[in-house]
């Protein structure tokens, strides 16, 4: 089968994207294969593609020459317990562990992957997947967001962000979104209730509004974040390891600092997701797509502002 490979240097410097043929896995005990028709684009691939995780790509190499792709949807090739061939699927990854979705077919554990819910396209799904259940993760589980809550979300146009704005929305929270200049009319589309443009300097709001700041950018840090929040207010980062510092701060303070790592998924979660799809709490928004062998353009792109959306393979 083709995937999508790098040749990756064994010092500092950006690794070469290449597309290989490698065999089609085989499905072990509790899996099913699956024919990708769709993987998304994420944050993590873009610290592949500019070179800042070359140490942890070497030593995947090593058994994976598959280094990128953590949500996908397609087409069941194999039957598992619930999941039967045939069936139209989406599915998330172990973002350490693998195995990873930049190629025409993986071999993925049943629990890691649900049905495509009614009315949901692959594409759509693919689109969502990732940014959703981090969203979920982030608003329902760790702020509990209900009516009337006010969100300041950062990085609102982007996958993760988008996500959490329909969410928010959704729960019937009020959000100030930030986001580039271009993509303001889209963020109030969305649900943001006031915008603000990070690339004119738009000051953020007055001291102590916030119930919870989402920084899905990431753009902000616990310490800049306490002025604007609440008493007992939270702040979460899609990237906790950026901000070791605020977690040790948060220990001695009122507010929260919500730890946030969606490393895998499971049943229950997917289930979750599925049923907000189905409510339609969710509503795609892809982007750009390229062809497997477009695959180098498709990076290239996550490098560019003005982003909207999932970029999709």
């Amino acid at each position: 089968m083709r995937a999508v490979s790098f040749d990756v240097p064994k010092g500092a410097g950006r690794p070469t994207l290449k597309l290989v043929n490698v065999p089609k896995p085989t499905p072990a005990k509790g899996e099913v294969l699956v024919r990708v028709t769709h993987a998304g684009l994420n944050h993590g691939d873009f610290e592949t593609w500019t070179g800042k995780q070359n140490k942890t790509l070497l030593k995947r190499l090593k058994t994976n020459p598959v280094l990128t792709g953590i949500e996908m949807a397609g087409i069941a090739e194999s039957d598992g317990k619930t999941i039967k061939k045939g069936d139209q699927v989406y599915g998330y990854t172990n973002i350490f562990k693998g195995p990873w979705f930049h190629g025409e077919f993986i071999a993925l554990k049943e629990t890691n992957m649900a049905k495509l819910p009614k009315g949901m396209t692959s594409a759509g799904a693919a689109a969502l997947v990732g940014g959703a259940v981090t969203s979920i993760a982030a608003l329902e589980r760790i702020a509990k967001t209900k009516p009337g809550d006010k969100l300041l979300l950062t990085g609102a146009t982007g996958s993760v962000g988008v996500t959490a704005l329909q969410l928010a929305r959704h729960f019937g929270a009020q959000v100030t979104a930030v986001c580039h200049s271009s993509q303001l009319d889209f963020a109030r589309s969305q649900g943001a209730s006031a915008v603000l443009a990070y690339d004119t300097k738009e000051q953020l709001p007055k001291e102590n509004q916030f119930d919870t700041i989402f920084d899905a950018a990431p753009s902000l840090n616990f310490a800049k974040a306490l002025p604007l929040l609440k008493t007992s207010g939270t702040y979460i980062t899609t990237m906790p390891h950026l901000d070791v510092a605020g977690f040790l701060r948060a220990l001695v303070s009122k507010r929260k600092w919500g730890f946030l790592l969606q490393g895998d998924t499971d049943q229950k979660r997917l289930s979750r997701l599925s049923e907000l799809m189905e409510s339609g709490a969710f509503t795609p928004v892809v982007d750009s797509s390229y062809e497997l062998q477009d695959a180098a353009r498709a990076f290239a792109r996550q490098e560019e502002r003005g982003k909207r959306g999932k970029i999709i393979l």
